[in-house]
């Protein structure tokens, strides 16, 4: 009497299926693995529509896209006129005061945030008042 081959699937012991191609079981663990990892690089199945639902999905895709680059497209003047207005401030600035324009482009890139402001919240603080509060010596 010819016993089954018993194979372990995620815990469980199931009894081996006669597959045609006449793989071990081993293999087949190896070739279920590969196909679950080449799995995530697949496209996923194209829709089958009907010719007019066909259309209608083009139609509102193509909607969508333009209302999108709409929306870029506002986005970029709102940052152009932004920067052109600080540009623009920047200018009147150095024509003014030299010393203020030189102040206002100091690299602040290895400045933090000082520990003792308090970040605004919606709550208020634990604590309501520092009594006893001394600040930190400042640089001169």
């Amino acid at each position: 009497m010819e016993r089954p081959i018993l194979t372990i699937i995620r815990n469980k012991r199931t009894k081996a299926s006669k597959n045609s191609s006449g793989v071990s079981p081993q293999m087949q663990r190896v070739v279920t693995q590969l196909s679950v990892m080449s799995a995530r690089k697949k496209q996923p199945k194209m829709l089958k529509l009907s010719n007019e639902d066909l259309i209608k999905h083009q139609t509102i895709e193509s909607a969508w896209n333009i209302y999108q680059d709409q929306l870029q497209g506002q986005r970029t003047l709102k940052l152009k006129k932004q920067y052109f207005a600080v540009k623009e401030a920047m200018d009147v600035l150095k024509l003014a005061s030299p010393e203020l324009f030189a102040e206002a482009n100091v690299d602040e890139s290895g400045k933090t945030f000082p520990m003792e402001m308090r970040v605004p919240t919606d709550a208020p603080p634990r604590e309501i008042w520092h009594y006893n509060y001394n600040p930190k010596d400042s640089e001169p």
